[in-house]
């Protein structure tokens, strides 16, 4: 998620003298096995107050906030409201009547029905005698609910027809009228869907719901986002509190990074700590066209990451779908020595070629989950390396090593199922799926989204290791941040075409006033 100036910055709430709170955890634990997942961990929420959780990958945020939502049974612990003491796990009927509701990173949202039934399931009102649902009185409930998110979606839509920022609006909606003003609201990275453009706007939400009434958890990877918007922030560290409730006002981005890592993670410096040296043109497009691209021509160098970004519809985060000849387009690429006219082409072809895509979906798109870590990596390479009568494993497992060593994979059992690994951990594992292969260009879209900031360090710091080897990246993403620590170049999309170029060195800043103004030198300051 990108850093973003628009968020309102807060200067930390005070409460009133001997204000309870809205909702506490108290000494909750939870073990899998041998392995102490959460250790007496406690957190308040005050009504009024918009209340961030952060901490690594693996931290034990994941897992406190399945306990909470009843997914998970805890080993010990209780919540707290109203001044009454309820055993934890807290059944639906008790979350509903707390008035506390979820917005998952998954959304939880029924694809093959509207946008009505997936809001106001379970909640329809009938008539009092008729026993009918009115469903123009529920269209208009729905609606009203995404009109304070500034979305006019209609509530007759099938979610399947959604783009991702819509369908994370309703999934947001739906929680809105799951808890009513008063209520707690926990937003669980919920924003890793949204656009630029529809970021102000759930801020302005949050800060309203918090306004008249609500307690509001926000879980986010987003350092950035938790300062501008939180109140307070409470830090894990290895299942225990490292941090508990400090006003955000009085801490810094460096001061909460150190807390859940014990170290500073500075990803500004890659661009002196990684030095690249741009050799000959790798990557070639010419007039590449799409439903969002329109004669799309780009070149990236060996020994160059090049970013690309824009708003929605911009075509940024299209391109490296049809780059690689997994979605429709025509036009020419060239990898090296190799072209390839991309109507009808076969993806095959350009994996050949030499061009490897780290998708953004890890989950569908880029892994596995239920293969091993080291099956997953090794996987696009099996045929061609494998014996005519039974598959070799003596090179997976080198290779899975190298990768571990590489990206600092953990655990780094290459027997263990993809999904036991963390999101950062299972990025990790896909970003060393391609780069074992040495490709001559790496496409990455949104790298580092939902991870943690030490699996972000690592992860930046390796693609600028894959261009200081020879390597042509290109790198399509939102994050402003990412963007600034890692890309010697940042084109700026609008309309399907290049309508701005940044250099480094760059702020993010100046990377998000370039993608709403379009207007850029090409010196890394905005004209």
């Amino acid at each position: 998620m990108p850093t973003t100036s628009s968020a309102p910055v807060r200067p930390g709430a005070e409460r009133a003298p001997g204000a309870g709170p809205a909702l506490a955890l108290v000494s909750v634990s939870k073990s899998f096995g041998p392995a102490r997942v959460l250790d007496d961990v406690s957190l308040e929420l005050h009504a009024g107050e918009v209340h961030g959780l952060v901490g690594q990958n693996g931290s034990g945020k994941s897992t406190l906030i399945k306990v909470l939502s009843g997914l998970h049974r805890a080993d010990a612990g209780s919540a707290v409201s109203g001044g009454e003491s309820h055993p934890l796990p807290l059944s639906v009927a008790q979350l509903d009547a707390l008035g506390v509701a979820f917005v998952h990173q998954d959304l939880g949202l029924v694809e093959n029905q509207t946008v009505l039934d997936n809001v106001r399931v379970g909640r329809y009102q009938r008539g009092r005698f008729s026993r009918r649902v009115r469903r123009d009185l529920e269209a208009q409930a729905v609606a009203a609910s995404l009109a304070r998110l500034r979305s006019d979606i209609d509530p007759h839509a099938l979610v399947a027809t959604l783009p991702p920022a819509d369908r994370a609006l309703v999934a947001i909606a739906r929680a809105l009228q799951n808890s009513g003003d008063g209520g707690v609201l926990v937003f669980d990275e919920a924003t890793q869907s949204l656009p630029r453009e529809v970021l102000t706007g759930f801020y302005a939400t949050v800060r309203e719901l918090a306004a008249a009434g609500s307690a509001v958890l926000l879980v986010s990877h987003q350092l950035d986002e938790v300062i501008a918007l939180t109140d307070r922030v409470t830090v894990l560290k290895d299942g225990r509190v490292a941090a508990a409730g400090i006003p955000t006002a009085r801490t810094s981005r460096r001061e909460i990074t150190r807390l859940m890592l014990g170290a500073d993670a500075d990803t500004q410096a890659l661009h002196d700590a990684v030095p690249t040296r741009p050799g000959a043109a790798v990557l070639e497009l010419r007039g590449v066209t799409s439903p969002t691209l329109h004669g799309l021509d780009l070149t990236v160098h060996a020994g160059e990451v090049v970013g690309v970004t824009g708003t929605t519809g911009s075509g940024h985060d299209e391109l490296p779908y049809v780059l690689a000849g997994v979605s429709p387009g025509r036009g020419s690429v060239r990898v090296g020595d190799q072209q390839v006219e991309l109507t009808g082409a076969d993806p095959r072809a350009l994996l050949d070629a030499g061009l490897a895509l780290v998708p953004q979906d890890r989950a569908q798109q880029g892994l596995a989950v239920t293969m091993t870590a080291q099956d997953n990596l090794c996987l696009p390479r099996v045929r061609a390396r494998s014996g005519p009568w039974r598959v070799t494993r003596d090179w997976q497992r080198d290779e899975f090593a190298w990768v571990v060593e590489r990206l600092g994979i953990t655990p780094p059992q290459g027997d263990l199922p993809v999904a036991a690994l963390s999101g950062g951990n299972q990025q990790k594992l896909l970003l060393g799926k391609w780069l074992v292969a040495g490709p001559r260009v790496l496409v990455l879209h949104e790298p580092t989204q939902a991870v943690d900031v030490g699996a972000r360090r690592d992860i930046l710091r390796t693609v600028r290791e894959a261009a200081a080897a020879g390597a042509a990246v290109l790198v399509s993403s939102i994050d402003n941040e990412d963007l600034a620590s890692v890309c010697d170049r940042v084109l700026v999309l609008d309309g399907g075409a290049v309508a701005g170029e940044l250099r480094a060195p760059l702020t993010a800043d100046q990377v998000l006033d370039a993608v709403f103004r379009s207007e850029t030198t090409t010196e890394g300051q905005p004209a």
